[in-house]
């Protein structure tokens, strides 16, 4: 007559080796999961964007693309120093609200979201007077 184990119970083919190398192998992938989850949350983040700090009479280039602009503020006699501001409306929320009054706009960044912003701005005419 054959002997049939029964159901559920631990398995002796694993020695307490394998189990103490498998445990040491789930955590050093539990590890590894904290840590891209960690710097995902915490890890550098692109400050370029200078776009809340700009104030009427700073100039910028756009680092980012048209859909997505940054701006990096430079002096207005960089070569790079493609837009000058020319209003910061830090309660702006529509730029066509926000810049139909101010003389000379060429073009508006908007910001929506937490920190609301409109900057309405010109070609920079200054950027080769060096």
């Amino acid at each position: 007559m054959s002997h049939i184990p029964p159901l559920g119970g631990p398995n002796a083919s694993y020695t307490s080796a394998q189990i103490r190398r498998n445990r040491l192998i789930f955590l050093g992938v539990v590890l590894v999961l904290a840590g891209l989850v960690a710097f995902c949350v915490w890890g550098p983040r692109d400050t370029k964007d200078q776009s809340a700090t700009l104030k009427a009479g700073d100039c910028f280039e756009n680092v980012g693309t048209d859909k997505a602009a940054k701006a990096e503020k430079l002096d207005c006699t960089d070569p790079h120093a493609d837009y000058k501001v020319l209003k910061m409306d830090k309660n702006g929320v529509v730029d066509t609200f926000s810049c139909s009054d101010v003389p000379g706009t060429t073009g508006s960044l908007t910001q929506s979201g937490p920190g609301n912003f409109v900057i309405c701005f010109k070609n920079n005419d200054e950027k080769h007077k060096k």
